[in-house]
């Protein structure tokens, strides 16, 4: 695991230098405190942070083939690195470390263009040919590691998060107005965007070439097409088989994924999805598994603490928990605003980076539970959106009266009947993955936003992702899948994690993401996820094996932040400064007297809109950070 930067000059330009490169790699150090490294030749100039993981000694970056003609860095791991080492010695590559990241090397120089489709694992690296003169960059298939760049002044620079960019002053800090719009929509920037103009993402499972002044993006894995039919009956036998299957793969996944030369353990919610992995890594290893969960102090109904604990003594894990108190977060919300360049509004970031760091006194690696959700329909949204056939038989005059009722609703119930009640998919799926109620954002929108409003599509790149999604026939819940697959599992989930464990140099790694285990997923007809009331089934059933039926069927929770109270009481003076201060009210985002509208709502009690208020925190302390400075 690290952080990786670098230039490649490919038009006439002011080209870049040593120190340049010295100064984007020292901006993300916190990703790779154990080692640093550069190769700068001419016009290129790679660059490396180094968490070592694999081969603790020698495994030093960049890392070049035989002939010293193609060098790499990279974040991240092969997991089957041994695998595809075999064939590449007795082809008569020669290896000069343990180093799983040297395979990418010599699988270039074996297989050409075509190498990344043999890569398993979670990574981004950065991949100069000399002799060809030729940069690749790649990301993994579903996006566990983030890879940003842009174009400035004649060269690409690149760079695992946006801050090594940001120190050349030829890449300018200007905000997009319109991603503004989008994050207090989605509560995230869909790829391939950000927050600043002209800086991008890599989508998830894509390489870019930098070769002969033109730079080309292009996929190298996507989902296979396979005809599943949602109501497919399903006979016992045959469940029986794919349970056996999802176990075999998903313990095969965690096996690779248990590679590390340096001390290893797991977060622990007690939910399924991380009591399974728990399970999974003590089958495997034969050993007592260190875990570390994360609870709040006097609030029991955010804290899952006793489940975990519950996991814990049945698996007999080394278990280890840390509480989070409203001070600790009044200190951590404008701090971890630093690690924060490509911002998600999602509270969680918060316990991630306290329970990240409490894990980092004992060990370098975790394993966590990321993505179940995401592959076999564990949101409540799934469950609810069966309902949206439904709706569409309601006649006309009964619906007219629903607005009567709605009003005296609370705007979750509110925000699900206009869910419902949307037949274009599209704007169902953004109904059902707002910040907050359509017209609550109109009302609050300021001048720029309303600018962007009357301008631009928030959902312009969902479209594309709905486009793409036709040609697999899914079904409304495949779909939705789908639709998380590509946006809010990458932009938002994995970023939250890798930015929070990477905030405290550990590395954080998805086992349920494995992209044999993802096609497996996509490949089951809807009823072997999504069974009545029933969440995850077929995740449920094979982990029934080796967990307690409490945790099997207890209700989900998901990873709340008590910050609506907090913001009531001990987080106020830091909310109210915040949306009082001039800046704030100057910025022309919001409309400064629904705003106080809001603010005044939340604090008296008469509404809950903790999640909305700490978006207009995030944002502004954005600013402050990335714009102001």
């Amino acid at each position: 695991m690290c952080g990786i930067a670098g230039f490649c000059q490919f038009k006439p330009g002011q080209p870049l230098k040593m120190k340049h490169l010295e100064a984007m790699v020292e901006a993300i150090k916190h990703r790779g405190p154990d080692d640093k490294g550069f190769y700068q030749k001419g016009s290129v100039g790679l660059g490396m942070s180094r968490l070592a993981i694999v081969d603790v000694a020698g495994g030093s970056q960049p890392i070049a083939g035989e002939r010293s003609k193609v060098w790499v860095v990279g974040n991240g791991e092969i997991y089957n690195h041994l695998e595809l080492r075999k064939p590449l010695e007795d082809a008569g590559h020669h290896f000069t470390s343990n180093s799983d990241i040297e395979v990418i090397v010599h699988a270039y120089e074996e297989y050409g263009d075509k190498f990344v489709s043999k890569l398993r694992g979670m990574f981004a690296f950065a991949l100069w040919d000399e002799t060809f003169q030729k940069l690749i960059l790649a990301r993994d298939h579903v996006g566990v590691k983030p890879l940003y760049y842009t174009t400035a002044d004649g060269n690409l620079v690149f760079g695992s998060e946006i801050k090594p960019l940001l120190t050349l002053d030829t890449v300018p800090r200007t905000v997009d107005s319109k991603q503004i719009l989008t994050l207090m929509t989605l509560q995230y920037v869909p790829t391939p965007d950000t927050l600043f103009k002209g800086i991008r993402k890599l989508p998830a499972g894509h390489t870019l070439i930098c070769q002969s002044g033109k730079i080309s993006v292009k996929p190298f894995w996507e989902l296979p097409r396979i005809s599943v039919e949602a109501k497919d009956e399903v006979s016992s036998g045959q469940e029986k088989s794919l349970v056996e299957e999802l176990r075999f793969k998903f313990f095969a996944s965690v096996k690779e994924q248990l590679m590390a030369d340096v001390p290893l353990g797991a977060f622990l919610s007690g939910g399924v999805d991380s009591s399974f992995t728990v399970a999974a890594m003590t089958q495997q290893t034969r050993q007592s598994v260190k875990t570390y969960a994360v609870g709040f102090e006097n609030e029991n109904d955010f804290n899952e603490l006793k489940f975990a604990q519950k996991v814990s003594r049945f698996l007999k894990s080394q278990h280890r928990e840390i509480m989070v108190n409203a001070q600790m977060l009044n200190d951590l919300i404008p701090k971890l605003v630093k690690y924060q360049d490509d911002p998600v509004i999602d509270p969680a970031v918060l316990p991630t980076f306290v329970v990240s760091l409490f894990a980092r006194q004992e060990v370098k690696v975790v394993l966590t539970g990321e993505g179940a959700d995401e592959l076999f329909g564990g949101y409540r949204r799934y469950s609810f959106d069966q309902l949206s056939g439904r709706v569409k038989l309601v006649p006309g005059w009964l619906k007219a009266l629903v607005p009567f009722v709605t009003n005296r609703m609370k705007d979750p119930y509110k925000q699900a009947w206009q869910a419902l009640n949307k037949e274009d998919l599209v704007k169902r799926h953004m109904a059902w993955s707002r910040l907050c109620l359509e017209e609550t954002l109109q009302g609050l929108a300021g001048d720029k936003l309303l600018y962007e409003m009357e301008h631009s599509k928030v959902e312009e790149s969902l479209e594309k992702i709905f486009e793409g999604a036709e040609s697999y026939g899914f079904d409304n819940l495949n779909l939705m899948l789908y639709m998380d697959l590509k946006t809010w599992l990458p932009d938002d989930l994995l970023s939250k994690v890798d930015r929070m464990s990477m905030a405290a140099s550990l590395e954080a790694r998805v086992p349920y993401l494995d992209h044999r285990l993802v096609e497996f997923a996509f490949a089951l007809p809807s009823s072997m996820k999504l069974r009545g009331n029933t969440a995850k089934y077929i995740l449920k059933k094979a982990a029934s094996k080796y967990l307690p039926k409490e945790i099997i069927n207890r209700k989900k929770m998901g990873f709340g932040v008590p910050l609506a109270a907090w913001f009531r009481k001990e987080l106020r003076p830091l909310l109210v400064d915040t949306l009082h201060s001039e800046k704030f009210q100057k910025r022309g985002y919001f409309n400064i007297a629904k705003t106080e509208e809001i603010l005044q709502e939340h604090l008296a009690g008469k509404n809950d809109h903790h999640l909305l208020l700490y978006g207009l925190l995030l944002v502004e302390l954005w600013h402050r950070r990335f714009i102001d400075e």
